[in-house]
């Protein structure tokens, strides 16, 4: 029996969709059940209701299981009869396992919403509903990676056996699948936001609504996953069956998707804003805009992802289908990506900041101004994840169509990009001070300057990164190319 490259690929696009969902969901249980234990410890006549919060999160590790399964049967593993599939089928199975067990660690963020509705729910009785509807708000993220998987196993022929991609389109399955999948993890973010949604709607149950639109607000970042995995596959040609055939092309999707996928954990920081929003409302009800303003301010970086995301796809000519680029420019894609999607997750620190500057600007609204000021600092790190995107575009050629054709200066352009992306991270410390500047700030207006200094001193590693990435370009040439 012959088991070949793709026949293996297949086998592991089946491991990741269940291995990955079910990482999400044991950890999402784990949160959930530690709750429903403390709960049932002081009240046992609420195990049904904890044992249902607790099962909630379950579902991502479902939806994985079933994915793994449609593959083997479709390869023939569940018959022992696995042939030899092709390798841009193999490649699809992978793109499918990513889009569905990626999107399962959503189940991260529907723990931490379920936790916070046992804990109410066992108090409060008649909270139950809406710690249901907060904890299920969670869910979206996998059930989009659901679809794209099964999208991608439709249109791929795996599932009828009729197989018609090539192997471009096998990668832009892959890309598909890192869009929607990365991205996914933005429930973790919605999972805290809808967390404070719980606790501030059992206070004052008419914050339901208000509670529901903060958590929301951290769904957009899916929501740009699944629009850039539809666009691929829409220019890739799986919709149509006319696909692609330039193996470049489908390069540059993974790109794409690498780019709106970890731009996507943006979310996250946007999650920490969102419930203090949540909690200022609760307060002072005057305070819902502001908080909607200092949550939707970490909202960029993923804007920014999706915005590189089309961009690769309009300037190889994904878009318009004149696809001439070259290999070369397809590893530059996946270096824009990388740039721009790892440099979104200094929106994490963003969010640290923005939550002290609700606080801040609840106790004296004169702070709304100063608070912005400090929450978008953290904001520079995405900007030159952005940057070094752009000039890889650029000056590989994508804009001009004048693409590069060396094959080892498109590879190692992704050094720069990972260098600027990972530099990015040091948002993360800088949105710790700005965060304790604001406070600092509050107490004593003359601080603002001396904070100012504190945290401009965690830029300096992410000038290192941008200044990293600028040189291995100069390196290789390409600016006077």
């Amino acid at each position: 029996m012959p088991i070949g490259p793709g026949t293996a690929l297949v086998a592991i696009g089946a491991g990741i969709a269940v291995g990955f969902s079910a990482i999400g969901a044991g950890i999402g249980v784990g949160i959930t059940g530690a709750a429903s234990a403390g709960v049932t410890a002081e009240k046992p006549e609420k195990f049904g209701m904890a044992l249902i919060f607790t099962a909630i999160p379950q579902t991502q590790a479902i939806y994985g299981l079933l994915v793994a399964v449609l593959i083997l049967l479709s390869g023939g593993f569940l018959g022992g009869t696995a042939g030899d599939i092709p390798i841009p089928i193999g490649l699809s199975a992978v793109g499918a396992g990513l889009a569905v067990g990626l999107a399962g660690l959503s189940s991260i963020g529907q723990g931490i919403a379920s936790s916070a509705g046992v804990a109410t729910a066992a108090e409060r009785p008649e909270t139950f509903g809406k710690g249901v509807v907060f904890s299920v708000i969670c869910e979206t993220q996998a059930i989009y990676g659901l679809l794209v998987a099964v999208l991608i196993l439709v249109f791929s022929g795996l599932l009828s056996g009729n197989y018609i991609a090539t192997t471009a389109a096998g990668l832009a399955g892959i890309g598909c699948g890192l869009s929607i999948g990365l991205s996914g993890t933005s429930a973790i973010g919605q999972g805290i936001a809808a967390s404070a949604g719980v606790a501030a709607t059992s206070e004052k149950p008419e914050l339901f609504g208000k509670g529901v639109v903060f958590a929301a607000i951290c769904e957009t970042q899916a929501i740009y996953g699944l629009l850039a995995a539809i666009l691929i596959m829409s220019f890739t040609g799986m919709f149509t069956g006319n696909l692609v055939a330039t193996l470049a092309a489908g390069v540059v999707c993974i790109g794409a998707g690498l780019a709106t996928g970890f731009a996507g954990f943006s979310a996250i920081g946007q999650g920490i804003a969102a419930a203090a929003g949540i909690g200022a409302t609760a307060e002072k009800p005057e305070m819902f805009g502001k908080g909607i303003v200092f949550a939707a301010i970490c909202e960029t970086q993923a804007i920014y992802g999706l915005l590189v995301a089309v961009l690769l796809m309009a300037f190889t000519g994904l878009i318009s289908g004149d696809m001439t680029l070259t290999l070369a420019v397809g590893f530059a894609a996946i270096a824009g990506g990388l740039a721009v999607g790892l440099a979104g997750l200094s929106a994490i620190g963003q969010g640290i900041a923005a939550s002290a500057g609700i606080a801040a600007t609840g106790e004296k609204p004169e702070m709304f101004g100063k608070g912005v000021v400090f929450s978008a600092i953290c904001e520079t790190q995405a900007i030159y994840g952005l940057l070094v995107a752009i000039l890889i575009m650029v000056f590989t050629g994508m804009i001009t169509h004048d693409f590069i054709t060396t094959l080892g200066v498109g590879i190692a352009t992704i050094g720069a990009g990972i260098a600027v992306g990972l530099g990015g991270f040091s948002a993360i410390g800088q949105g710790i001070t700005c965060a304790s500047g604001i406070a600092a700030t509050a107490r004593r207006s003359e601080a603002m300057g001396r904070s100012l200094v504190f945290a401009a001193m965690s830029e300096t590693f992410a000038i290192f990164g941008l200044l990293v990435a600028i040189l291995i370009l100069f390196g290789l040439g390409i600016f006077t190319m």
